[in-house]
């Protein structure tokens, strides 16, 4: 008998990986993605109950329950200059399902909630900072809580990050650029800049495409002309729109510099202050380019904050820029396939970014944190508490008349136009129909039995303003009989104040 002699491996052999348990391990983080989405909506839910809705949001809803499609879009959006996607969805939530004023913050939280969850279910961004990204201030508050169309921004951003490197079918991409420039302004900015940067990247790989696919890409390419010459037909400033208004020179005085908005813009967007939210940006293109995926980080975020130095770059808007970085990195950031492949200096660059973003996520939950505590605290606006006032005094029974854009957020709870001295609900953004200076002359001769007097101005400037209208009304015969304040949280800052005086008239 021949003996056969079994030598032992050198090496032990390495286990496998039971498949049962992978799958196991799977289903745990599904749970836990899950988990994280039930958080961030009953967090959403809970803080859209103490919120007080302001001007803007009554605009929109005004402008959609007061016009039919064909005025809005061919008419009233070239004073308000931007386009209507956003309108359209809260004039078919009024006409279809007969939605009431409360109902818009539940519209815009269901688009927020929507985004957030491509962000917590698509994102190639490990758990890490997928996780707390979904309660950065702007995604879980501002972009969240306050119903505007910014609410869309996200899930149309992150959507077009996904279709972003699919080079075989860009009429999906098309058909999200398409709905993101119809959403804003400052959508139509990051759009026009992804769609560049796509179309740029789609350029290297021209001479492997086969000629149907080419044509995608001419189809696709013309649909976004046309929509380019379609917005401009419907956006196009007419002669009489308030922002034509004269200014006067101690107006030019007080407007910030362009250094000054781009660092409040910049700050505001990233990390509170100018020197870390600098080197935030900075950081990130290089890493970007350092992937060769940087146009679409460069373009959308240089062209906003450069937009908002020329124009004015409300705190509101400071989110467009973040997301727009957010969506950048998204299409930078790299497969599980290539990270398998990274060398050790691209596994600590990664590193280092996944680093940087955590520190983003940390200062933007503490901008959040504290503005959620403050809107259960304290009114986001008067708006609400001044229409309650109203309907209780029954002063819509008798002329009334209202000054300022934050009519529109008292307007909206009525279901009828309450002010004598307007002719529309809304605010109809021409110069003819501008309310921001009492009418004396006009106070005088109708005698409106109450006058309420928006403001939505900076600490500093109520009390100035609340003098400079409270003598000539005392005099004319009417009295202060009711202040609805209000603030305009953002982040850990007050903007500026949202209050309502309301004088009614005590001689006759």
């Amino acid at each position: 008998m021949t003996e056969v002699l079994i030598h032992a491996p050198d090496t032990e052999p390495v286990p496998t990986a039971i498949p049962g348990k992978k799958a196991a391990a799977s289903n745990w983080w599904k749970i836990g993605d899950v988990t994280v989405l039930l958080v961030y909506v009953c967090i959403t839910t809970f803080t859209l109950q103490y919120h007080e809705k302001w001007a803007d949001e009554a605009q929109a809803w005004l402008l959609a329950r007061d016009l039919d499609l064909k005025t809005l879009w061919f008419h009233e959006l070239r004073y308000e200059g931007h386009p209507g996607l956003w309108h359209t969805i809260l004039w078919f939530a009024q006409r279809v399902f007969h939605a009431p004023y409360s109902a818009i913050g539940y519209i815009g939280l269901a688009f927020a909630i929507a985004g957030v969850a491509v962000l917590i279910f698509k994102a190639p961004f490990p758990r890490i900072v997928r996780w707390p990204l979904a309660f950065t201030y702007f995604l879980v508050y501002q972009y969240a809580v306050i119903a505007r169309p910014y609410n869309l921004l996200p899930l149309l951003c992150f959507t077009a990050a996904i279709f972003f490197k699919d080079r075989k079918h860009p009429e999906r991409l098309t058909l999200i650029l398409i709905l993101l420039a119809m959403l804003t302004f400052h959508g139509t900015i990051i759009a026009g800049c992804l769609g560049a940067a796509y179309l740029l990247e789609a350029y290297k790989c021209w001479p492997q495409f086969e000629e149907r696919l080419r044509h995608k890409y001419v189809f696709c390419i013309g649909l976004m002309i046309a929509l380019c010459g379609f917005l401009f037909f419907i956006l196009k400033l007419p002669p009489d729109a308030n922002f034509f208004f004269p200014v006067s020179d101690l107006a030019k005085q007080l407007q910030p510099t362009h250094l000054t908005k781009i660092i409040a813009v910049t700050s505001g967007a990233f990390l509170d202050f100018i020197v870390p939210s600098a080197l935030f940006v900075a950081l990130s293109l290089i890493w970007c380019i350092s992937r060769r995926q940087y146009l679409s980080f460069l373009l959308p975020v240089a062209s906003l904050i450069v937009f908002y130095s020329l124009v004015h770059g409300y705190a509101h808007h400071h989110g467009t820029v973040f997301i727009a970085a957010i969506t950048g990195l998204w299409i930078a950031w790299p497969t599980e396939n290539e990270q398998e492949s990274f060398g050790r200096r691209e596994q600590m660059y990664l590193r280092a970014m996944v680093g940087l973003l955590l520190v983003l996520c940390v200062v933007n939950i503490w901008d959040a944190v504290v503005v959620i505590q403050r809107e259960y605290k304290f009114p986001y606006s008067g708006a609400e508490d001044a229409a309650n006032y109203l309907k209780a005094v029954g002063a819509d029974q008798r002329p009334i008349f209202g000054y300022m854009f934050g009519m529109n957020a008292v307007q909206a709870y009525f279901d009828h136009n309450i002010l004598a001295n307007r002719a529309y609900t809304y605010s109809h953004l021409a110069i003819s129909s501008a309310t921001e200076i009492l009418n004396v002359a006009e106070i005088e001769r109708v005698k409106p039995g109450y006058i309420i007097v928006s403001a939505g101005v900076r600490q500093e400037d109520l009390q100035p303003l609340l003098d400079s209208v409270h003598q000539p009304l005392v005099s004319d015969g009417y009295t202060l009989v009711h202040i609805s304040d209000g603030y305009m949280f953002a982040k850990r800052a007050v903007y500026e104040r949202e209050v309502y005086f309301i004088f009614a008239r005590t001689r006759p």
